[in-house]
């Protein structure tokens, strides 16, 4: 393969990127998502060694550490996404792009979720509109069910029931917040529990209804998203 065709093909976050936003016509205005990353050394430098108390304590302990970095600045927000060391030599062991699997479900979406968020907040902020951290998480959990199933799923888009139940245990039965706050962790199970809600109502749509339904969501605030789910849930339009 030549080389031109090497740096043309997408990295996974743009890839990532790419299919979320289409499906939600999102526009973030981000080009480059890797320019945003950061591993191991960056996170040492802004917070001290990775394996420390404040790394470990948040979200999930599927996640492995990975999160967003926000800092509210005079001029506008900034933002980059940490990645440990450990999740992406994983994901590069065994690709998503191969199959998803036991070995790297957990990192991938942890990958994703953190990718959404930083799109998210990059999405909102072009528009001048807030957004929660209730809304964000709600949105995240979405958004990786949607990039997995999609990863998961045959040519055809079928995912047989076997698969989506192993899915379903890895992105949201299985998951213990371990957050000091239980306040937090409470909005981490609230965001969980309403994004299991939607997402149990979308199969039941037409592909065109399923893709308008997104799209909403995504722009809806976060009453807008709750309403939706209640009345999808109720089996109104």
């Amino acid at each position: 393969m030549c080389a031109d065709a090497l740096r043309a093909r997408p990295s996974l976050l743009e890839q990532v990127q790419r299919l979320l936003e289409r499906t939600y016509r999102m526009e973030s205005g981000i080009a480059d998502p890797g320019r945003f990353v950061i591993g191991d050394r960056g996170f040492r430098a802004i917070y001290g060694a990775p394996g420390d108390r404040a790394h470990a304590a948040a979200g999930s302990a599927a996640g492995g550490g990975a999160r967003i970095l926000v800092r509210d600045c005079r001029d506008g927000l900034r933002a980059c996404i940490y990645y440990p060391d450990g999740l992406i030599e994983r994901l590069e062991r065994f690709p998503p792009t191969r199959g998803l699997r036991d070995e790297n479900v957990d990192d991938f979406a942890a990958l994703v979720e953190e990718l959404d968020h930083l799109l998210m907040l990059a999405d909102r902020a072009r528009d001048s509109r807030p957004l929660t951290m209730f809304e964000m998480e709600l949105h995240a959990n979405v958004s990786k069910h949607l990039v997995l199933t999609r990863f998961l799923a045959e040519p055809d888009g079928r995912l047989d029931p076997a698969r989506r139940r192993w899915l379903r245990f890895h992105l949201f039965d299985k998951i213990q917040f371990c957050d000091d706050d239980p306040a937090v962790r409470q909005r981490y199970q609230d965001a969980r529990s309403w994004a299991v809600r939607l997402i149990d109502t979308l199969p039941a749509l037409p592909v065109e209804r399923r893709i308008a339904t997104l799209r909403r969501f995504h722009r809806d605030d976060t009453a807008g998203k709750i309403g939706l789910i209640r009345r999808l849930a109720a089996g109104a339009s």
